[in-house]
């Protein structure tokens, strides 16, 4: 019985220690507020779109991209069509569209790709923030409730 307690304070110790290294910064995954430079510069393809909270299907994530430049300057694919605007992204992440700079081209397409595409920049122009996590793998661009949230990868990914 002697032998099995300073056995069973080890095992405890090492299990403290463990939980007390919990909330350090190598616990998982990281989110951080987005820069200029972390958002713009590279190409990034949708993965998950949200609005109000529910996921919305789509059927071609891939054909749904965005970038920006260091001038501010967005653009990318929205399913079936191209669209271009002006933004600015804060220090602390905060996302600024000029809406009035917003356009698309008009093309058609199969009427579900188009609701699609029409809920995509719909909630596009609506995110007011963006995050990166893992590493700067991802991108995410929301609104300040949460109800809108687009989910980015780096193309090549």
């Amino acid at each position: 019985m002697n032998r099995v307690i300073p056995v069973w304070l080890m095992g405890f110790a090492i299990v403290i220690a463990g939980c007390m290294n919990m909330d350090g910064k190598d616990s998982g995954p990281t989110q951080t507020p987005g820069s200029l430079s972390s958002v713009c510069g590279d190409k990034w393809e949708m993965r998950l779109l949200r609005i109000n909270g529910q996921a919305i299907p789509v059927d071609q994530p891939r054909e749904f991209t965005f970038l920006c430049n260091s001038d501010g300057e967005a653009m990318g694919k929205s399913g079936i069509n191209t669209y271009r605007g002006a933004m600015q992204v804060t220090s602390n992440g905060q996302v600024l569209w000029d809406t009035d700079s917003f356009a698309s081209t008009k093309m058609a397409g199969p009427p579900q790709l188009m609701e699609q595409e029409t809920q995509y920049l719909r909630a596009l122009s609506g995110t007011r923030q963006a995050f990166v996590k893992s590493g700067g793998g991802r991108l995410i661009l929301r609104d300040v409730s949460g109800d809108i949230y687009i989910e980015y990868i780096k193309a090549g990914s």
